[in-house]
């Protein structure tokens, strides 16, 4: 029995090969188109919200820059009309400088020599008036603008004090108030007192006492016996003048005015008689320098006593003076 041809069989096998390939192929492109059409059918997914708003802000400014580009354009178009107006002019300018320049100089060339040096003498002459006016206008806005500041210079007697000789009229300065102090009157009943306290002292060395008040101050005073060869005799130790009150006198805008207490006592002590005495505390010493102007003005001569705060005003035998300006 004849063995079958070996060529037939491998043919066949290759044709059933290429049908498969054939088979996976159409597979392959039922599968393609399917997942196609699903892709058609699904819809797209949103944008999230803020690439939506970054997305917006982006071409809000990009709309923005736009405008900008577009100002600046139309700025420089204008100035560069501008410019271009302003050289026209200057142009013209010069063309019309240069003819009358050429006009004056052809002028001038048909004067004759008389004539030319006449006219160069009144052309330098309008030079020099205008420059002239130039320097005035300029010298009178310097003084203007730098016009020196004026300084009030005020006049006073002689700084150099002397010591009061003569009468007196004390007055107390504290927290802006002056009051009238009545040296005299107090010291007038420290001398009835003593006389009528001589003979208390006659068994004592010592004796204090007070008086008044008077006019708002009382009189502190102290007497002391002194006793010698010749006999016992007695002294004043001290005195102190005591306000009855913070708020005696007047402030100082009303003492000044001129229907004031502090005037109307003035007017009963002449300035030709009587020295002003102010003992002044620290916190009145720029009132004090505001009266002692006034006082000046009115012709007194003015003693300023100056007082520690707290300190009370007083008098002894070893005290000083006031001395006056």
């Amino acid at each position: 029995m004849a063995r079958p041809q070996p060529q037939e069989q491998e043919g066949a096998g290759g044709d059933s090969f290429l049908d498969v390939i054939t088979n996976i192929v159409g597979i392959l492109i039922i599968l393609v188109m399917i997942v196609g059409q699903r892709g058609k059918d699904k819809p797209i997914a949103p944008i999230p919200s803020s690439s939506s708003a970054e997305l917006a802000a982006a071409q809000s400014k990009a709309v923005s820059i736009e405008q900008d580009v577009h100002r600046i354009a139309t700025q420089m178009a204008s100035v560069q009309n501008e410019l271009a107006g302003r050289a026209n002019e200057r142009n013209n300018l010069s063309t019309l400088i240069a003819a009358i320049e050429k006009d004056l100089a052809d002028r001038r060339q048909a004067l004759d020599a008389k004539s030319r040096g006449r006219y160069d003498y009144d052309r330098d002459l309008a030079l020099v008036r205008d420059e002239l006016n130039k320097l005035d206008t300029e010298r009178m806005a310097a003084e203007k603008s730098a016009a020196p500041e004026t300084v009030k210079i005020e006049s006073y007697p002689t700084p150099i004090g002397k010591v009061v000789e003569g009468k007196e009229v004390h007055f107390q300065l504290v927290r802006g108030r002056i009051a009238y102090i009545p040296y005299d009157p107090l010291v007038d009943r420290l001398r009835s007192e003593m006389r009528a306290n001589v003979a208390r002292l006659q068994d004592q060395y010592e004796f204090t006492d007070t008086i008044g008040p008077i006019e708002g101050f009382r009189l502190r005073y102290s007497i002391e016996r002194h006793d010698a060869p010749q006999g016992s005799f007695f002294q004043v130790s001290y005195v102190e003048f005591l306000p009855v009150s913070g708020q005696l006198g007047e402030p100082m805008d009303e003492a000044l005015q001129p229907n004031s207490r502090f005037r109307h006592t003035l007017d009963m002590m002449p300035a030709n008689q009587y020295t002003v005495t102010v003992w002044t505390y620290p916190d009145s010493f720029a009132e004090f320098r505001r009266l002692k102007k006034d006082l000046y003005e009115m012709g007194y001569a003015v003693a300023g006593r100056p007082l520690p705060e707290g300190m009370p005003i007083g008098a002894s035998p070893h005290g000083s003076k006031s001395s006056a300006q």
